[in-house]
């Protein structure tokens, strides 16, 4: 399957294989050289496999930082949303891992039992010289159901992604502070320089994101152009600059803004509506979400915007040489649009077709102006919408009859076909997709919450994920099996 490259046609990003490879290797590789002296100090086998779990808990823990901090040069080949679904599967490994470090400690011979595990976890929770450990652990549980089920309902999301990333920070020193002070499987000086290693990566990550990031945000001199309503519900944000050769990107990446001189963790994901070759104007179509989006017309011309990007692959290149089908649901039409912008301008003879799905026909704002952009293509069109049937547009959700009649005369297992819009409307499209004959692997979608879904292209790169995970598993405590059958 092509990969995405950045607008200069060079390829960005490392493998799926190779981002696999490294992330086994920083995960479970201390443990590997902490066991050279360290591992063989214990007592049982349970001790060393619970300071291997400690250790690898630990570095997975760590990693996090580098999973979330958006690194295109990194994960720009799997797409942003596989390297956040990557990063909250992650999460769950990594707890997994701290629990077993627990629980392996808890069994002792000639002391089997209920209550002689509780006496002995009670222990441990009123020892001062766990205390870091103790809090990190509760730091740990805490961070993952906040992330799972609080994320952006208790508190603003720019509020709760500071709070995330601080208690984060706790949980890595405290740990650290606990292995350094306690876990004798740390005694290999070869081990305690790798998890320094990784300490120091986490570190510079934190670096990145937080000072650096800002500073190239708004480097690229992108402000306010103009800001209007073009429905009750969307709004048309076009920034310019004065320096377009700092910023390059392929049509359907999407980019974070910062509006104003705040910093970047206020900053928000919106598609680019616009073609590369319409810079130094960069588009984009902006839903009313009930936050920041809602203020979008009220910006006034000159206001700074910083733009971090571009990000994604949702682009053309990821598509064959075959036929093009674009499926957009709601908002979903802004990346569509690029693709549009795109193909047009390239004057591409390659058939398109499209699906578009809307509340209602005010809000297919773009309708116009994808009609006058591919005309004199080979391009046809369903529009949408769930309120009426009014002007030219058909009232219902795509199914299986509208892709029948927009892929006739197409063969099915030629097209790559694009699909974006709301979690529900992308899963039922993927299904509809595999089952009209399109393969699953010519299908390019991108979504936020990837890990969320449960259509079949999910649930393969979930199982993908699980295999990883697996493997850190099986490499961290075989090593200290190893380690135990040599003490």
């Amino acid at each position: 399957m092509p990969h995405p490259s950045s607008a200069g046609g060079r390829f960005i990003g490392l493998s799926a294989p190779l981002l696999a490879v490294a992330y086994v290797v920083l995960t479970a590789g201390p443990v590997l050289l902490a066991s050279f002296t360290g591992g063989q100090q214990g007592p049982t086998a349970f001790s060393l496999l619970a300071r291997a779990a400690g250790v690898a808990a630990l570095a997975m823990f760590l990693m996090q930082f580098v999973t979330s901090g958006r690194f295109e040069t990194i994960s720009g080949r799997i797409g942003l949303d596989r390297t956040m679904g990557f990063h909250r599967l992650a999460a769950g490994g990594a707890l997994g891992m701290l629990g077993l470090h627990i629980v392996f400690f808890l069994f002792r011979p000639g002391e089997s039992g209920v209550a002689a595990m509780a006496r002995r976890l009670f222990g441990y929770l009123l020892r001062a010289d766990l205390f870091t450990g103790v809090v990190a652990t509760l730091l740990a549980v805490f961070l993952i159901l906040a992330g799972k089920y609080l994320r952006g309902k208790l508190l603003p999301y720019p509020a709760w992604r500071l709070g995330h990333g601080a208690a984060a920070v706790a949980l890595v020193l405290l740990g650290l502070h606990h292995a350094f002070t306690n876990a004798r499987f740390m005694a290999d000086p070869l081990g305690a320089s790798a998890l320094l290693f990784i300490a120091l990566v986490a570190l510079a990550s934190l670096l990145v994101v937080y000072v650096l990031r800002p500073v190239h945000a708004f480097r690229n001199g992108f402000t306010v152009a103009s800001a209007r309503a073009l429905s009750p519900t969307i709004a048309e944000l076009v920034l310019k600059t004065d320096t377009p050769e700092r910023f390059s990107f392929a049509a359907g990446q999407f980019a974070w803004l910062t509006i104003g001189r705040r910093h970047t963790v206020t900053d928000n994901p919106f598609s680019i509506a616009s073609a590369p070759s319409d810079l130094p104007e960069l588009r984009f179509l902006i839903r009313d979400a009930g936050d920041m989006s809602g203020s979008i017309t009220r910006l006034a011309s000159g206001t700074r915007i910083g733009v971090d990007g571009p990000h994604g692959s949702f682009t053309l290149n990821e598509a064959g040489d075959g036929p093009i089908l674009l499926l957009a649901g709601g908002i979903g039409i802004a990346p569509v649009l690029s693709l549009v912008r795109a193909l047009a301008a390239a004057g591409d003879p390659r058939p398109v077709r499209l699906i578009a799905g809307a509340r209602s026909a005010a809000d297919h704002v773009v309708r116009t102006e994808i009609e006058d952009l591919m005309a004199g293509h080979d391009f046809r069109a369903i529009f949408l919408t769930d309120m009426d049937d009014e002007a030219g547009c058909e009232k219902g959700t795509c199914d299986a009859g509208h892709l029948a009649r927009i892929l006739d005369g197409l063969d099915p297992g030629a097209v790559t076909a694009f699909v974006c819009g709301p979690p529900v409307m992308m899963e039922t499209a993927v299904g509809l997709l595999v089952e009209a004959g399109v393969p699953a692997e010519r299908v390019v979608m991108e979504r936020f919450d990837f890990d969320a879904g449960d259509d079949v292209i999910c649930r393969i790169v979930r199982r993908r994920f699980i295999s990883v995970m697996a493997l850190v598993y099986g490499a961290t405590f075989a090593v200290a099996l190893t380690a135990a059958l040599f003490r």
